[in-house]
């Protein structure tokens, strides 16, 4: 029965925690409508700034910056664990280097996108 549970619980957990993000980020983004909608109801003019302002809310350049940072976060602590479990077990130094490339890797990736959005944004 374990040989079930825990893989279809780690794939259940993955889809909760994307769902999760989607979500929140939908709520926000509504949030942020109704706040703009309920201004032009009452009359109010909306200048450049402010709608900058609102803009920064969901600013992919500063998203992918602050994605990129945690996922090298928990690709060093994942590789720091692997040599801190390693220093007792030599074969789980390996494995556990492994798994941290993967989040290193995204973190990378996400803040190369950071760099060319804010090239392209300046």
């Amino acid at each position: 029965m374990e040989d079930i549970i825990v893989p279809l619980g780690l794939f259940a957990m993955t889809v909760g925690i994307v769902w999760l993000v989607s979500h929140f980020n939908f709520k926000k983004r509504k949030t942020i409508h109704e706040t703009v909608r309920e201004a032009i109801d009452k009359g109010q003019i909306l200048d450049r700034e402010m709608i900058e302002r609102l803009a920064l809310v969901t600013d992919p350049v500063r998203a992918d910056l602050r994605r990129g940072v945690l996922f090298l976060a928990v690709g060093i602590a994942f590789g720091f664990l692997g040599v801190m479990v390693g220093s007792e077990q030599g074969e789980a130094i390996k494995p556990m280097i492994g798994v941290a490339s993967f989040p290193v890797f995204l973190g990378l990736a996400y803040l190369g996108l950071w760099a060319f959005g804010r090239r392209e944004t300046a």
